[in-house]
């Protein structure tokens, strides 16, 4: 299982939260990126998002909780490994095609209440899709083991090298229930970053 912290939860203490994930066995930062309208809080500006970078020993997973296509054009700009966005704002393929020429890798974000059917035809045009597992835009939530389902049945038709990814309230005791549903990988928050040990916990979701 791949692993990608999220220091959402750890916004007050950015650089420290950073520096301990740059020192531990993750695979992946992530960073969730907010705008006041799509969720209500706002969090990491592109200004910030910058400053991670050039801090950040890991690869980037940003995941873009916003309105505008216009803003996930300005962050694909940085380059990240993966550039997340949400299927709910898509109404074509314009948007997937230009991350992709920029040479970042696509993923959609699908909130705990969507559908599937409105990822299916972007399937085999992304290199992720990321399953909201709590309502977006606050850590620290319980899982919704409602979502599992959704992601077993995505599992059955999605190609074989999409990436399935999972966000919110993933902890060592829902990890397994990500893991029986077919994820590759889990966003791991306030589980990983309320704790000194960063890695410890890691390794528990591994």
């Amino acid at each position: 299982m791949k692993v990608s912290v999220s220091v959402l939860s750890a916004y007050d203490r950015l650089i420290y939260a950073i520096k301990k994930v740059n020192e531990s066995s993750a695979d992946f930062l992530h960073l969730d990126v907010m705008d006041g309208m799509f969720v209500a809080n706002k969090k990491f500006p592109i200004e910030v998002v910058k400053d991670v970078i050039s801090i950040s020993k890991k690869p980037l997973d940003v995941h873009l909780m916003v309105d505008s296509l216009k803003t996930v054009k300005e962050y694909a700009l940085l380059k990240p490994e993966y550039l997340t966005f949400h299927v709910e704002i898509l109404e074509d393929y314009e948007i997937i095609d230009y991350v992709k020429s920029l040479g970042v890798k696509v993923g959609l974000a699908i909130n705990p209440e969507t559908k599937i059917d409105k990822l299916i035809p972007y399937l085999d045009d992304i290199d992720l899709v990321l399953f909201m597992s709590v309502e977006p835009g606050l850590g620290g939530q319980p899982f919704k083991e409602e979502v599992v389902e959704k992601v077993k049945t995505l599992k059955k038709i999605a190609p074989k090298d999409l990436i399935i990814s999972i966000d919110g309230g993933v902890n060592d005791k829902t990890v397994s229930l990500c893991r029986y549903a077919g994820c590759d990988m889990v966003v791991s928050g306030s589980f990983i970053t309320n704790n000194d040990n960063y890695d410890e916990r890691i390794r528990l979701l591994k």
